[in-house]
């Protein structure tokens, strides 16, 4: 199959990752990571034809990253770029397929921003610099909730009135959906078998957390809903919280909808539990220091992964496959055990050595187990490459 170059555009609310891919075997010509999450600026560029550059910069914004990309891309890769492949958060009920961005998807997409007011924005910068730098390119939006357009009402309708459905759109729209999409697929690919007919449960646990139940390549259910804050315990967010709590707070401690924002999306979580950090590692860490509180949100965290994987397993009616990716996913064997430990009864048993010693993509599972498990690591930027190819050809 013959491919094409699709840079790929990936911002993030601290970050910006670019990759130039080549759709057919996903081979990397070229990458680049700008963090200003730490002072100053970190920029990193890798190309298969030049050195790696690491430096240290003074801009902090999306506008000068992608300029600074498209410089080096310039010189030091000769290959052609053929689109702009945009990853966006949300795309809402109107944008369930990648679409070519012209300045009427623009504009609908700044009215989406009240639907994730910590991602879109940033995707949206994002956007309009690569058209200022690549205007002669093709530029197509790829929306992380689009692979979840084929759940069921059942699965995407809250028990509320109807009329807030109906009049505002309010549902159960879920996220990650480039990693879900690939890991399936590579799920498929590490068992030899057909999509059709699989049932696997993947675990995307880095800053933010969500579970997907897939059937025959396609989600079924998804633990992230209306905001990527419903759902898993996650680094900062809080995840499901009984709503009469916020309604308490909102009535007896006066506290403001934007207060209740801040709090759930930045103070909760991992950081608020533990009081240590965001990140697993330092509060494994913390907890094996002796850490009570870091002890505490780290069993949080584990029951209520353990509890949602069974509630995945029970939609799909069985599991054939548990898919442990993102960050922690893939880089933190306790999490991993300790998610497993009362799973026997869903047919998985982690391999203790295997699950100490893994790297991508691999089977951890004991030998002869009726459900697998693996350790994938999720390709975003491909997938992100193959949906904007797939649209502009």
């Amino acid at each position: 199959m013959e491919g094409v170059n699709v840079l790929t555009i990936n911002v993030g609310s601290s970050s910006l990752k670019c990759s130039l891919i080549e759709t057919a075997d996903g081979h990397t010509h070229a990458s680049s990571h700008t963090d200003w999450a730490s002072e100053p600026t970190r920029y990193t560029f890798t190309s298969t034809e030049s050195p790696a550059v690491l430096s240290e910069v003074g801009w902090s914004d999306v506008k000068p990253a992608i300029g600074r990309v498209a410089a080096d891309l310039r010189v030091n890769t000769n290959e052609v770029i053929a689109a702009v492949a945009h990853r966006v958060v949300h795309g809402g009920t109107r944008f369930t397929q990648p679409v070519l961005v012209t300045a009427e998807v623009e504009d609908a997409l700044h009215e989406l921003t009240p639907l994730a007011p910590l991602h879109n924005p940033s995707c949206l910068e994002g956007i309009v610099a690569a058209r200022e730098v690549f205007p002669s390119l093709p530029h197509v939006a790829v929306f992380d909730t689009a692979f979840h357009s084929t759940l069921a009402p059942e699965a995407y309708t809250y028990a509320i009135p109807q009329a807030w459905s109906d009049e505002w759109g309010l549902r159960r729209f879920g996220f990650h959906g480039l990693s879900h999409a690939y890991c399936s697929q590579r799920a498929a690919q590490i068992l030899d078998r057909p999509s059709l007919g699989l049932r696997v449960v993947i675990a995307h646990l880095g800053h933010g957390a969500s579970l997907a139940a897939i059937r025959d390549g396609k989600s079924i259910d998804t633990t992230m809903g209306f905001t990527p804050l419903e759902g898993l315990m996650m680094a900062t967010r809080s995840g499901s919280v009984d709503p009469g709590l916020l309604c308490h707070l909102l009535r007896e401690n006066r506290f403001s909808a934007n207060q209740l924002d801040h709090a759930l999306n930045r103070e909760s979580g991992l950081i608020g539990v533990s009081g240590v950090s965001s990140d697993m590692r330092t509060v494994l860490q913390a907890a094996e220091a002796g850490s009570e509180r870091a002890k505490l949100a780290i069993a949080i965290y584990v029951h209520r992964l353990r509890q949602g994987i069974g509630a995945m397993a029970a939609t799909l009616g069985g599991l054939d496959a548990l898919i442990f990716t993102g960050g922690v996913g893939q880089h933190s064997a306790t999490i991993r055990a300790a998610a497993c430990a009362r799973l026997a009864f869903l047919g998985l048993e982690l391999d203790p050595i295997a699950n100490a010693a893994v790297t991508s993509d691999m089977d951890v599972s004991t030998t002869g187990t009726k459900g697998r498990i693996l350790v994938i690591e999720s390709n975003e930027e491909l997938m992100l490459a193959r949906e904007g190819e797939r649209v502009f050809n």
